[in-house]
Formats: structure tokens, C-alpha cells, sequence
């Protein structure tokens, strides 16, 4: 029987009898009340709550606290009193000279348990504080933070990986919703909780054998495939081996880390240190990676059961994207931001030279990863978004970190055209915006502004479009199963 199911039962025990005089302070005017049918001394004004707490009863309650005022907000202090058509608070209501007040029936039980569920019902705040409601894997952030404070670096990165593999990267990359909601950030700003997690995963990293949320299970016999060597597929082959079976990763790059390695720039993700976290997964047995090895080029779906795994994941991750449909859009000039990262990533950085301008369009983190690469590479870079600073994608701190490094910010304009200049870009066309009502999204929707047009010159435009899944697609608009229509859970046994 559950606590709140043995709280709901009118206690049988009788009330102990106790010296209602001997803890009323000498002096105080006193009066008497009855409670259950007990004759109780009680300091005159005082609440009906403590006088029955001084005498013995228990009255259940989760909002008094005697250095606060009367608050009434729990609801669970009811108790029914003579001349009152309902029951009353008893932390709120002074006690009267021959008030006969009932604390103990089956009807108050009823009420204050669905009081207490009502409060349980829709208050996360009891089970899971908000940061760990604001990471999208709830990441026992308070546990390992206490971890880390306590020295128990090893300790604090198993935790961490018990959901997700990559402390390193995740605290050099994530975008960082957790902190959003810290509670710190009441008092002054909030805890650098992803920097932490990047300071675990960076501690651990030179150690021989990277730990691990638990001891690899034994051998199972299974075989399990999976499809890109990115965040999700590397994550994916790290738990599937965990769990004991033999993985293999397939990558159409020559080398693992997908976005990581290839999308975000080395400013933010050091390449020699990803590798020595993405090393945790070869550490475990029966986990092997076969780069330059495309879906659809190199294997099918279909070869791969036929090979005899038991099991297919794919995370492709979205390499392509939709095209910006505007007039000037094929000129020289315009890269694609995922495919201008993906070649300075790759050692092959796009020419810019120095002094040259570069436009950058929209307000996320790709959008400033660009600006902030073409900074690096010598260039005056112009970021142009179409809502207001507070609505851009990017955190904060991307956004300051670019004004810091000298790149102009120009909000609430839209591309309607490329202009061309001697056979390639040699500026952009924006039409001014102002915001109206808010999107599905939950962000004001922008509406132009007619003839609030402007122009920025440029020798190159850099632009973001909604990431497209590479062309592999189910007729339903997913990816296909491993098996037709069948199951792609894991193997088991």
C-alpha cells in the first residue's frame, strides 16, 4: 500500500492525551476550543493550525512555514468547523472562544488526497528540476554537477553517458536548453552547464580505457547495421554494443563524426579531441566503422539483411537542402552554408579573400558558424535575418560572440533577389520586414514591408535553407524499413 493511500485511511490509533496549558507561554490570553471532541487550550488569535499542532493533532500541510506568512495555497490543512457551510484552511483562520473544529473523517481525507494529487498532477518540479526538464535527454545534471564538484570526474562522465555517449562534444555544441530554465539564473546567470559537461568529457579523454555507464552485457550473437557514423548513428552503435551485440557502421566519409567533424567548424570542435572521444565507441568489443561507403551507391538495405544482419538503423542525417527561390540564386558566388563548412572542413576552404564581403543568411547556429568561418578567413561578413535579434535561433552567446568579432548584424530583411556583377554575385536584395502575429513555431510571423527595400553588396552569399534527408525517403515521407513493413527493433536475447 502506497504512503498516500495509507494517509487516506482515518486513523484508528486514539490522540494521545497531552498538557494543552504546560506550552502557552505565561501571560498569553488563552481560550478554549474543542478539536475531535478534545477540549484544547488555545492562545487567543491564534491559527487553528497551531493550536492543534501544540496540542498533538496531526493536521497534514505543505505550504506552512511559521517564518511566512499564512499562505492557504496546499489546500491540505481543511478542516471542518462548526457554523462554516464547507471546510477552512486551518493555517488561515484564527481560532474563536468555544469553536468546535473537526481535523479527523473519512470527507476530509477524501479531499485533501485529491488536493495532494491535483498539486502532484501537474508539478515536475517534486520528481525533476527544470534544467533536467529542459534537456531534450534529461541528463542527471544536478547529479553530475555534484559529481564534478566532488572531484568524481570518471564518476560524473558515466553518468552522463548513461544517456548520452559524447560529454565532450555535447558541451562544445548543444544548444543548451537546460540552462535556459536554471534557476541560478533567478539570482544572477545561469550555471555553465554545458561547459561542464564538456570539462567531464575532456577530463576522461586521455584515460586508456574510456569508461562506460555499465559493463558491456555478454555476446549475444546478434548483428545490427547502421547507416551513418554521426551524432545519431554513433550514438546508436555505442548503446546497441553495449547491450552485446556486434555492430557495424557504415559512412559515406572517409571518416566518422558526421556534422560534427564535417559541419561545425574547428573554432568550436576541436577535430583531435572529437577523436579521442568518438574512440569510446571502437573501445567496445565487436563495434567496427567502414567509411566511403554510401547508401544506395555502395549497398542496399536489402544487402545488408541478406548479409545476415539482424537488425538496420539508419541516421543518414540531412546533407542536402531545399533550394531559396529567388532570382539570382545559381550565380557564382552562392554556397550553400552546410556544403561551405563541409569544405573548409574537409581541408578544402572556400577562397575568400581578404577584405572581401560575405553575406550570411537566417539566425541559427549554421548561419553563424559561417559568418564566423568567413571572419576567420579575412572577410567582412553581414549576417542578415528576417526577424528580431530575440528570435534568432542561435544562442546568445554565438550572437555576441559574432558582434565581438567585428560582423554586422542587420535584422528584419528577406531576400528577394541576388544581383549579379560581371558574371557573379555582386550583391543582395532585401526587403525590409516587421513582425506580425506569432507562427506555428510560437515566434512572430514576419510580414513585409512594401517598397523598404535594401541592398548589400557582396563577392559571396552564404545561404541556410531547411535541411532536406538526401533523397532517401519512404512513399509515406519516412525512411524505409529495414524489413518492408516489419519490425526495426533491436534484437533481443
Amino acid at each position: 500500500m502506497s504512503l498516500l493511500e495509507r494517509y487516506t485511511q482515518p486513523a484508528e490509533a486514539q490522540i494521545p492525551t497531552v498538557s494543552h496549558q504546560g506550552d502557552i507561554p505565561a501571560g498569553q490570553p488563552t481560550c478554549t476550543i474543542w478539536i475531535d471532541g478534545q477540549e484544547v487550550t488555545a492562545v487567543a488569535g491564534e491559527a487553528i493550525l497551531r493550536a492543534a499542532q501544540r496540542a498533538g493533532f496531526n493536521i497534514p500541510t505543505l505550504c506552512d512555514d511559521e517564518k511566512l506568512a499564512p499562505a492557504a495555497a496546499c489546500r491540505m490543512c481543511l478542516v471542518n468547523i462548526d457554523g462554516y457551510e464547507r471546510p477552512m484552511p486551518s493555517c488561515h483562520l484564527a481560532v474563536e472562544p468555544g469553536m468546535k473544529i473537526t481535523a479527523t473523517e473519512d470527507g476530509l481525507f477524501k479531499m485533501r488526497r485529491q488536493n495532494l494529487e491535483y498539486i502532484l498532477s501537474d508539478h515536475n518540479a517534486y520528481c525533476m528540476p527544470p534544467c533536467q526538464i529542459g534537456c531534450p535527454t534529461h541528463i542527471d545534471i544536478p547529479g553530475y554537477l555534484e559529481l564534478m564538484a566532488k572531484g568524481q570526474h570518471v564518476e560524473a562522465a558515466r553518468l552522463v553517458k548513461e544517456v548520452l555517449p559524447f560529454p565532450y562534444a555535447l558541451g562544445l555544441v548543444c544548444p543548451r536548453p537546460c540552462q535556459e530554465v536554471c534557476r541560478r539564473g533567478l539570482v544572477e546567470e545561469e550555471i555553465a552547464i554545458c561547459q561542464c559537461h564538456g570539462y567531464t568529457g575532456e577530463m576522461v579523454m586521455e584515460m586508456e580505457k574510456a569508461p562506460t555507464p555499465f559493463p558491456q552485457l555478454p555476446a549475444t550473437g546478434k548483428r545490427v547495421a547502421v547507416i551513418g557514423a554521426g551524432p545519431a548513428g554513433l550514438t546508436c552503435a555505442y548503446y546497441v554494443a553495449l547491450a552485446g551485440h556486434a555492430v557495424t557502421v557504415f559512412d559515406m566519409m572517409e571518416k566518422q563524426g558526421g556534422m560534427l567533424r564535417y559541419g561545425i567548424p574547428e573554432y568550436r570542435l576541436p577535430k583531435v579531441k572529437l577523436d579521442k572521444e568518438l574512440n569510446s565507441v571502437w573501445q567496445l568489443r565487436d563495434a567496427e566503422f567502414k567509411g566511403n561507403m554510401k547508401l544506395g551507391r555502395d549497398f542496399s538495405i536489402d544487402d545488408l539483411v541478406a548479409q545476415g544482419y539482424d537488425s538496420v538503423f539508419i541516421g543518414i542525417g540531412a546533407w542536402s537542402s531545399n533550394d531559396l527561390p529567388i532570382p539570382g540564386i545559381d550565380l557564382p558566388g552562392v554556397i550553400e552554408a552546410i556544403n561551405y563548412l563541409n569544405q573548409n572542413a574537409s581541408g578544402d576552404p572556400v577562397p575568400v579573400g581578404k577584405g572581401s564581403r560575405v553575406v550570411v543568411m537566417g539566425g541559427g547556429f549554421t548561419t553563424f558558424d559561417c559568418a564566423r568561418t568567413s571572419r576567420r578567413l579575412g572577410a567582412e561578413v553581414t549576417v542578415v535575418y528576417r526577424r528580431s535579434r530575440k528570435e534568432m535561433g542561435a544562442h546568445y552567446s554565438e550572437v555576441d560572440d559574432a558582434e565581438h568579432e567585428g560582423i554586422k548584424l542587420e535584422f528584419f530583411g528577406s531576400p528577394v533577389k541576388i544581383h549579379e556583377k560581371d558574371g557573379r554575385v555582386g550583391g543582395v536584395e532585401f526587403q525590409r520586414m516587421a513582425l506580425g502575429e506569432p507562427d506555428a513555431s510560437g515566434r512572430r510571423r514576419p510580414v513585409p514591408i512594401e517598397g523598404a527595400n535594401f541592398t548589400i553588396e557582396a563577392g559571396r552569399v552564404l545561404r541556410r535553407r531547411l535541411p532536406d534527408g538526401d533523397g532517401h525517403r519512404h512513399p509515406g515521407g519516412r525512411a524505409g524499413k529495414a524489413r518492408g513493413e516489419g519490425d526495426r527493433s533491436l534484437p533481443r536475447g
